[in-house]
Protein backbone atom coordinates (compact mmCIF):
# COMPACT_ATOMS: atom_id res chain seq x y z
CA UNK A 1 0.00 0.00 0.00
CA UNK A 2 3.04 2.33 0.44
CA UNK A 3 4.07 2.11 -2.66
CA UNK A 4 0.82 2.79 -3.91
CA UNK A 5 -0.24 5.98 -2.15
CA UNK A 6 3.71 7.12 -3.59
CA UNK A 7 2.37 6.04 -7.30
CA UNK A 8 -0.89 7.64 -6.47
CA UNK A 9 1.28 11.17 -5.16
CA UNK A 10 2.76 11.33 -8.96
CA UNK A 11 -0.64 10.47 -11.07
CA UNK A 12 -0.58 14.45 -11.48
CA UNK A 13 2.34 14.03 -13.87
CA UNK A 14 1.42 11.12 -15.70
CA UNK A 15 -1.63 12.04 -17.02
CA UNK A 16 -0.71 12.54 -20.68
CA UNK A 17 1.12 9.41 -20.64
CA UNK A 18 -1.18 6.92 -19.22
CA UNK A 19 -3.90 8.76 -21.60
CA UNK A 20 -1.30 8.42 -24.75
CA UNK A 21 0.05 4.23 -23.78
CA UNK A 22 -3.88 3.33 -23.18
CA UNK A 23 -5.50 4.43 -26.06
CA UNK A 24 -2.90 3.61 -28.38
CA UNK A 25 -4.29 -0.13 -27.46
CA UNK A 26 -7.41 0.53 -27.99
CA UNK A 27 -9.19 -1.11 -30.71
CA UNK A 28 -12.67 -1.16 -30.15
CA UNK A 29 -14.59 1.91 -28.76
CA UNK A 30 -18.11 0.83 -27.49
CA UNK A 31 -20.76 3.15 -25.69
CA UNK A 32 -22.31 2.26 -22.55
CA UNK A 33 -24.81 3.14 -20.20
CA UNK A 34 -24.42 4.07 -16.65
CA UNK A 35 -22.64 3.16 -14.60
CA UNK A 36 -20.65 1.25 -17.17
CA UNK A 37 -18.14 -1.52 -16.36
CA UNK A 38 -16.16 -2.62 -13.39
CA UNK A 39 -13.62 -5.44 -12.63
CA UNK A 40 -14.33 -5.85 -8.58
CA UNK A 41 -16.45 -8.92 -8.04
CA UNK A 42 -19.90 -7.70 -6.58
CA UNK A 43 -19.26 -4.05 -7.22
CA UNK A 44 -22.36 -3.02 -8.54
CA UNK A 45 -24.52 -5.73 -6.59
CA UNK A 46 -24.12 -4.29 -3.02
CA UNK A 47 -25.26 -0.83 -3.38
CA UNK A 48 -27.93 -2.03 -6.00
CA UNK A 49 -26.82 -1.34 -9.15
CA UNK A 50 -26.56 -3.02 -12.86
CA UNK A 51 -23.59 -2.97 -14.99
CA UNK A 52 -24.31 -0.50 -18.04
CA UNK A 53 -25.31 -2.08 -21.57
CA UNK A 54 -23.42 -1.98 -24.53
CA UNK A 55 -25.35 1.43 -27.36
CA UNK A 56 -25.27 0.42 -30.64
CA UNK A 57 -24.60 4.58 -30.86
CA UNK A 58 -24.16 7.60 -28.42
CA UNK A 59 -27.56 8.77 -26.81
CA UNK A 60 -28.56 12.13 -26.69
CA UNK A 61 -26.10 14.66 -24.88
CA UNK A 62 -28.59 14.91 -22.15
CA UNK A 63 -28.09 11.70 -20.85
CA UNK A 64 -25.17 10.11 -18.70
CA UNK A 65 -22.73 7.78 -20.93
CA UNK A 66 -19.72 6.19 -20.81
CA UNK A 67 -17.62 5.31 -23.96
CA UNK A 68 -15.29 2.51 -23.29
CA UNK A 69 -12.30 1.57 -25.47
CA UNK A 70 -10.97 -2.24 -25.66
CA UNK A 71 -7.68 -3.89 -26.37
CA UNK A 72 -7.27 -6.71 -28.77
CA UNK A 73 -8.23 -9.20 -25.95
CA UNK A 74 -11.27 -7.35 -25.04
CA UNK A 75 -9.98 -5.95 -21.80
CA UNK A 76 -10.74 -2.60 -21.26
CA UNK A 77 -8.44 0.11 -21.14
CA UNK A 78 -10.12 3.44 -21.50
CA UNK A 79 -12.59 4.50 -19.72
CA UNK A 80 -14.72 8.13 -20.56
CA UNK A 81 -17.22 9.23 -18.61
CA UNK A 82 -20.02 12.18 -20.32
CA UNK A 83 -22.03 13.96 -18.23
CA UNK A 84 -25.80 14.51 -18.88
CA UNK A 85 -26.15 17.78 -16.43
CA UNK A 86 -22.73 19.05 -18.50
CA UNK A 87 -24.74 18.61 -22.08
CA UNK A 88 -22.53 15.60 -22.92
CA UNK A 89 -18.90 17.30 -21.47
CA UNK A 90 -16.34 14.60 -20.75
CA UNK A 91 -15.62 14.59 -17.05
CA UNK A 92 -13.62 11.50 -15.94
CA UNK A 93 -11.31 9.39 -17.69
CA UNK A 94 -10.02 6.06 -16.19
CA UNK A 95 -6.60 4.94 -17.91
CA UNK A 96 -6.06 0.40 -17.13
CA UNK A 97 -3.13 -1.06 -17.47
CA UNK A 98 -2.40 -4.89 -17.53
CA UNK A 99 0.25 -6.97 -16.95
CA UNK A 100 -0.04 -10.78 -16.15
CA UNK A 101 -1.99 -11.02 -13.14
CA UNK A 102 -1.80 -7.38 -12.39
CA UNK A 103 -3.99 -4.52 -13.39
CA UNK A 104 -3.95 -0.84 -12.27
CA UNK A 105 -6.70 1.98 -12.88
CA UNK A 106 -6.08 5.27 -13.02
CA UNK A 107 -8.81 7.93 -12.61
CA UNK A 108 -8.72 11.33 -13.23
CA UNK A 109 -11.79 14.05 -13.38
CA UNK A 110 -10.77 17.63 -14.41
CA UNK A 111 -9.08 18.63 -11.61
CA UNK A 112 -6.32 16.17 -11.58
CA UNK A 113 -6.11 12.31 -10.52
CA UNK A 114 -9.55 10.86 -7.89
CA UNK A 115 -8.01 7.33 -7.05
CA UNK A 116 -5.40 4.90 -8.31
CA UNK A 117 -6.42 0.80 -8.48
CA UNK A 118 -4.32 -2.08 -8.25
CA UNK A 119 -5.80 -5.22 -9.01
CA UNK A 120 -4.05 -8.81 -8.15
CA UNK A 121 -5.43 -12.06 -9.97
CA UNK A 122 -4.82 -15.94 -9.84
CA UNK A 123 -5.95 -18.18 -12.09
CA UNK A 124 -8.17 -15.78 -13.58
CA UNK A 125 -10.03 -14.65 -10.75
CA UNK A 126 -9.63 -11.20 -8.90
CA UNK A 127 -8.01 -11.78 -5.30
CA UNK A 128 -7.65 -8.48 -4.17
CA UNK A 129 -8.17 -4.43 -4.94
CA UNK A 130 -5.83 -1.98 -3.08
CA UNK A 131 -7.00 1.08 -3.48
CA UNK A 132 -5.68 4.90 -2.70
CA UNK A 133 -7.84 7.90 -3.35
CA UNK A 134 -8.17 12.01 -2.07
CA UNK A 135 -10.45 10.40 0.81
CA UNK A 136 -8.00 7.58 1.97
CA UNK A 137 -6.95 4.21 1.22
CA UNK A 138 -8.69 1.07 1.11
CA UNK A 139 -8.36 -2.91 0.40
CA UNK A 140 -10.79 -5.55 -0.66
CA UNK A 141 -10.06 -9.21 -0.11
CA UNK A 142 -11.97 -12.14 -2.54
CA UNK A 143 -12.80 -15.78 -1.96
CA UNK A 144 -14.31 -17.75 -4.30
CA UNK A 145 -16.11 -21.59 -4.18
CA UNK A 146 -16.08 -23.44 -7.15
CA UNK A 147 -15.43 -20.35 -9.14
CA UNK A 148 -18.26 -18.18 -7.77
CA UNK A 149 -17.06 -15.54 -5.04
CA UNK A 150 -18.25 -16.19 -2.21
CA UNK A 151 -17.06 -13.61 0.57
CA UNK A 152 -15.43 -10.24 0.57
CA UNK A 153 -13.47 -8.82 3.20
CA UNK A 154 -13.58 -4.80 3.35
CA UNK A 155 -11.09 -2.42 4.90
CA UNK A 156 -10.39 1.23 5.02
CA UNK A 157 -7.63 3.01 5.65
CA UNK A 158 -6.11 0.40 7.26
CA UNK A 159 -9.00 -0.31 9.27
CA UNK A 160 -11.53 -4.15 8.55
CA UNK A 161 -14.36 -2.48 8.32
CA UNK A 162 -17.10 -5.14 6.86
CA UNK A 163 -17.36 -8.32 5.38
CA UNK A 164 -19.75 -9.44 2.42
CA UNK A 165 -21.14 -13.16 2.00
CA UNK A 166 -22.63 -14.07 -0.91
CA UNK A 167 -24.90 -17.19 -1.55
CA UNK A 168 -25.63 -18.89 -5.30
CA UNK A 169 -27.59 -21.49 -6.96
CA UNK A 170 -27.40 -22.44 -10.53
CA UNK A 171 -30.03 -19.39 -11.85
CA UNK A 172 -27.02 -16.69 -9.99
CA UNK A 173 -27.00 -14.89 -6.89
CA UNK A 174 -29.70 -15.67 -4.12
CA UNK A 175 -28.49 -13.35 -1.59
CA UNK A 176 -26.14 -10.53 -0.28
CA UNK A 177 -25.44 -9.66 3.21
CA UNK A 178 -23.38 -7.60 4.66
CA UNK A 179 -21.76 -7.40 8.37
CA UNK A 180 -20.40 -4.30 9.83
CA UNK A 181 -19.37 -5.26 13.91
CA UNK A 182 -22.56 -7.01 15.28
CA UNK A 183 -24.69 -5.65 12.77
CA UNK A 184 -26.15 -8.03 9.61
CA UNK A 185 -27.82 -6.34 6.78
CA UNK A 186 -29.54 -8.26 4.01
CA UNK A 187 -28.16 -6.03 0.74
CA UNK A 188 -29.83 -8.14 -2.21
CA UNK A 189 -32.33 -11.07 -1.65
CA UNK A 190 -33.35 -12.40 -4.67
CA UNK A 191 -37.60 -12.25 -4.64
CA UNK A 192 -39.17 -15.03 -4.09
CA UNK A 193 -40.84 -17.28 -6.77
CA UNK A 194 -44.27 -15.60 -7.97
CA UNK A 195 -43.01 -12.31 -6.19
CA UNK A 196 -45.38 -9.50 -8.02
CA UNK A 197 -44.39 -6.16 -7.61
CA UNK A 198 -47.53 -4.82 -8.40
CA UNK A 199 -49.21 -6.59 -5.34
CA UNK A 200 -46.50 -5.88 -2.87
CA UNK A 201 -46.85 -2.18 -3.71
CA UNK A 202 -50.56 -2.33 -2.96
CA UNK A 203 -49.92 -4.16 0.40
CA UNK A 204 -47.40 -1.20 1.36
CA UNK A 205 -49.98 1.00 0.60
CA UNK A 206 -52.67 -0.26 2.47
CA UNK A 207 -49.66 -0.48 5.40
CA UNK A 208 -48.75 3.75 4.77
CA UNK A 209 -52.32 4.24 5.20
CA UNK A 210 -52.63 3.05 8.99
CA UNK A 211 -49.50 4.46 9.86
CA UNK A 212 -49.74 7.63 8.65
CA UNK A 213 -52.48 8.79 11.10
CA UNK A 214 -51.23 8.15 13.80
CA UNK A 215 -47.46 9.90 12.68
CA UNK A 216 -50.11 12.84 12.06
CA UNK A 217 -51.71 12.81 15.33
CA UNK A 218 -47.97 13.21 16.74
CA UNK A 219 -47.60 16.46 15.10
CA UNK A 220 -48.74 19.01 17.80
CA UNK A 221 -50.24 21.03 15.66
CA UNK A 222 -53.02 22.79 17.74
CA UNK A 223 -53.49 25.73 15.51
CA UNK A 224 -56.08 24.55 12.19
CA UNK A 225 -54.02 22.43 10.31
CA UNK A 226 -53.55 23.93 6.53
CA UNK A 227 -51.67 20.93 5.24
CA UNK A 228 -49.63 17.83 5.93
CA UNK A 229 -46.64 16.94 3.36
CA UNK A 230 -44.73 13.41 2.82
CA UNK A 231 -41.48 13.90 2.10
CA UNK A 232 -39.39 12.39 0.92
CA UNK A 233 -35.36 12.23 -0.39
CA UNK A 234 -35.91 9.63 -3.25
CA UNK A 235 -39.51 8.27 -3.85
CA UNK A 236 -38.06 4.98 -4.91
CA UNK A 237 -36.60 4.69 -1.63
CA UNK A 238 -40.67 4.53 0.24
CA UNK A 239 -38.93 6.28 3.29
CA UNK A 240 -40.46 9.64 4.01
CA UNK A 241 -41.11 12.10 7.31
CA UNK A 242 -44.55 13.54 7.96
CA UNK A 243 -44.65 17.54 8.31
CA UNK A 244 -47.38 19.59 8.78
CA UNK A 245 -47.99 23.34 8.76
CA UNK A 246 -50.66 25.13 10.70
CA UNK A 247 -52.92 27.77 8.64
CA UNK A 248 -50.90 30.60 10.19
CA UNK A 249 -47.42 29.25 9.69
CA UNK A 250 -48.35 29.01 6.01
CA UNK A 251 -49.69 31.62 5.17
CA UNK A 252 -46.20 33.31 6.80
CA UNK A 253 -44.56 31.21 4.22
CA UNK A 254 -46.56 31.61 1.25
CA UNK A 255 -46.58 35.72 1.59
CA UNK A 256 -42.40 34.89 1.48
CA UNK A 257 -43.03 32.86 -1.81
CA UNK A 258 -45.69 30.52 -3.27
CA UNK A 259 -43.65 27.74 -3.19
CA UNK A 260 -42.07 28.09 0.56
CA UNK A 261 -45.32 27.38 1.19
CA UNK A 262 -45.59 23.76 0.10
CA UNK A 263 -41.52 22.98 1.14
CA UNK A 264 -41.93 20.27 4.23
CA UNK A 265 -38.18 21.38 5.64
CA UNK A 266 -39.78 24.69 6.26
CA UNK A 267 -42.51 23.61 8.32
CA UNK A 268 -41.93 22.93 12.03
CA UNK A 269 -43.75 20.32 13.13
CA UNK A 270 -42.82 16.75 11.79
CA UNK A 271 -42.92 12.92 12.67
CA UNK A 272 -40.91 9.85 11.87
CA UNK A 273 -42.93 7.31 10.39
CA UNK A 274 -41.48 3.67 10.89
CA UNK A 275 -41.83 2.10 7.53
CA UNK A 276 -39.36 -1.02 8.27
CA UNK A 277 -41.65 -3.39 9.77
CA UNK A 278 -43.94 -2.78 6.94
CA UNK A 279 -44.34 -6.90 5.02
CA UNK A 280 -41.99 -6.36 1.69
CA UNK A 281 -41.06 -2.94 2.41
CA UNK A 282 -37.10 -4.12 1.91
CA UNK A 283 -37.79 -6.17 -1.17
CA UNK A 284 -40.06 -3.69 -3.11
CA UNK A 285 -37.20 -0.89 -2.43
CA UNK A 286 -35.13 -3.06 -3.56
CA UNK A 287 -36.83 -3.98 -6.97
CA UNK A 288 -37.75 -0.39 -7.61
CA UNK A 289 -33.94 0.56 -7.14
CA UNK A 290 -32.80 -1.89 -9.53
CA UNK A 291 -35.51 -0.94 -12.15
CA UNK A 292 -33.74 2.41 -11.89
CA UNK A 293 -30.07 1.19 -11.86
CA UNK A 294 -28.34 1.89 -15.42
CA UNK A 295 -31.02 2.58 -16.93
CA UNK A 296 -31.23 5.58 -19.62
CA UNK A 297 -34.61 6.48 -18.71
CA UNK A 298 -34.27 6.20 -15.17
CA UNK A 299 -37.25 7.22 -13.22
CA UNK A 300 -39.19 3.70 -13.57
CA UNK A 301 -38.49 2.55 -10.10
CA UNK A 302 -38.89 5.99 -8.64
CA UNK A 303 -42.04 6.73 -10.98
CA UNK A 304 -44.07 3.42 -9.28
CA UNK A 305 -43.00 4.79 -6.37
CA UNK A 306 -44.14 8.00 -6.60
CA UNK A 307 -47.70 6.82 -7.93
CA UNK A 308 -47.35 4.86 -5.01
CA UNK A 309 -47.35 7.67 -2.64
CA UNK A 310 -49.60 10.11 -4.65
CA UNK A 311 -52.29 6.97 -4.32
CA UNK A 312 -51.76 6.80 -0.83
CA UNK A 313 -52.20 10.49 -0.42
CA UNK A 314 -55.47 10.56 -2.45
CA UNK A 315 -56.86 8.09 -0.36
CA UNK A 316 -55.89 10.77 2.61
CA UNK A 317 -57.79 13.42 0.96
CA UNK A 318 -60.72 11.64 1.58
CA UNK A 319 -60.44 10.45 5.05
CA UNK A 320 -62.06 11.96 8.09
CA UNK A 321 -59.55 13.83 9.91
CA UNK A 322 -61.85 15.15 12.99
CA UNK A 323 -60.62 12.08 15.12
CA UNK A 324 -57.50 13.29 14.47
CA UNK A 325 -56.68 16.66 14.27
CA UNK A 326 -58.33 20.16 13.71
CA UNK A 327 -58.17 21.15 9.61
CA UNK A 328 -59.11 23.72 7.49
CA UNK A 329 -61.59 23.66 4.68
CA UNK A 330 -58.76 23.19 1.98
CA UNK A 331 -56.11 21.19 4.37
CA UNK A 332 -54.36 19.07 1.65
CA UNK A 333 -52.13 15.56 2.09
CA UNK A 334 -49.86 15.40 -0.42
CA UNK A 335 -46.02 13.94 -1.16
CA UNK A 336 -43.24 16.08 -2.16
CA UNK A 337 -39.72 15.77 -2.84
CA UNK A 338 -37.18 18.15 -1.18
CA UNK A 339 -36.63 19.62 -4.01
CA UNK A 340 -40.10 20.60 -4.88
CA UNK A 341 -39.33 18.99 -8.10
CA UNK A 342 -42.35 16.98 -8.19
CA UNK A 343 -44.68 18.84 -6.21
CA UNK A 344 -46.81 20.21 -9.38
CA UNK A 345 -47.23 16.70 -10.75
CA UNK A 346 -47.80 15.25 -7.45
CA UNK A 347 -51.08 17.60 -6.80
CA UNK A 348 -52.10 17.08 -9.86
CA UNK A 349 -52.48 13.29 -9.09
CA UNK A 350 -53.54 13.37 -5.09
CA UNK A 351 -55.90 16.34 -5.44
CA UNK A 352 -59.30 16.29 -7.67
CA UNK A 353 -59.14 19.11 -10.33
CA UNK A 354 -61.49 21.66 -8.13
CA UNK A 355 -59.01 21.60 -5.19
CA UNK A 356 -56.31 22.46 -7.90
CA UNK A 357 -58.29 25.32 -8.67
CA UNK A 358 -59.10 26.89 -5.71
CA UNK A 359 -55.19 26.55 -4.83
CA UNK A 360 -54.59 28.10 -8.00
CA UNK A 361 -57.03 30.84 -6.80
CA UNK A 362 -55.19 31.26 -3.59
CA UNK A 363 -52.36 31.87 -5.09
CA UNK A 364 -50.37 28.95 -3.79
CA UNK A 365 -49.52 27.42 -7.27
Amino acid sequence: MPDLAARFGRLAGEYDSRKGTATTLVRRWDWYTWPGLDLRPLHFERTLLKAGRRLAARPPVDRNVLRIGFDAEGRAVVVEEYSGFLNGRLYHETFISHDGDLAEAAHFDTDGPVYLHEYRFADGLMRSADTVARGGSGRESYEYTGGLIGRVEIEHNGRATAVLTAEHDDRGLVRLVEVVGRRSEVRYERPPPGFDLEAACRTIEEAFLALIPDAVARLGVDAPAACVALSYFRSDALSFEVRGAAEDERAALAAIDARAAWSPEDFEAGADVDLDDVESVRLVRQELALLDAGDLDAGTGSEVGRRLLCAVAARLNLRDWSDTLHVTEDFVVYPVDLELVDLERNLADCLPPDRLARLREHGLL
